[in-house]
């Protein structure tokens, strides 16, 4: 692995670059509209810690990654908030819909607690927060779910990636 580390530093492009790119694809996995279009995030955001870490501080790399995430995360949110007034699902096929009001009920009950596990689940990760928005969650209660679970991903992807 070591021989790796070496070529992706050889060839990475310049710190502040990479940290961009961390930041941008840890926030467009956040995001519903974003998400579909990009590879694996754990993988590619591995890749980019695994590359920066010669050339970039580890405080960096978790700022990038947590703070793209949580800002995804309340974009989706906030999406959600602008389909509020509309029917829920309509556009849905109808065997989908009953899964859509499950999610609700289940958000409203357990809001907090699903939107920090949803951090660590693919799909949910954009989808739960979109709900939330639509339900009118707090968003005080939003915000720092997003924060919290942001920063322990950032930490698990980073040690996933220091193995490497």
């Amino acid at each position: 692995m070591a021989e790796w580390t070496l070529i992706i530093a050889k060839y990475s492009p310049e710190p502040g670059f990479l940290l961009l790119f961390i930041f941008l694809f840890s926030f467009g996995k956040s995001v519903i509209f974003i998400s579909s279009l990009l590879p694996p995030a754990s993988i590619t955001l591995m890749l980019g810690v695994v590359a920066g870490k010669p050339v970039l501080a580890d405080g960096y790399v978790w700022g990038a990654i947590a703070l793209g995430a949580m800002l995804g995360s309340v974009l989706s949110f906030h999406c959600g908030a602008l389909l509020q007034g509309r029917e829920h699902g309509k556009w849905l096929p109808a065997r989908y819909r009953s899964a859509l009001h499950k999610a609700k009920s289940a958000l409203q009950q357990k809001g907090v607690a699903l939107l920090f596990i949803s951090r660590f689940l693919a799909v949910m990760r954009y989808t739960v927060p979109l709900v939330a928005g639509m339900i009118s969650l707090p968003r005080k209660q939003v915000y720092c779910a997003c924060a919290l679970s942001a920063g322990i991903w950032a930490v698990a992807l980073m040690s996933v990636g220091k193995l490497l």
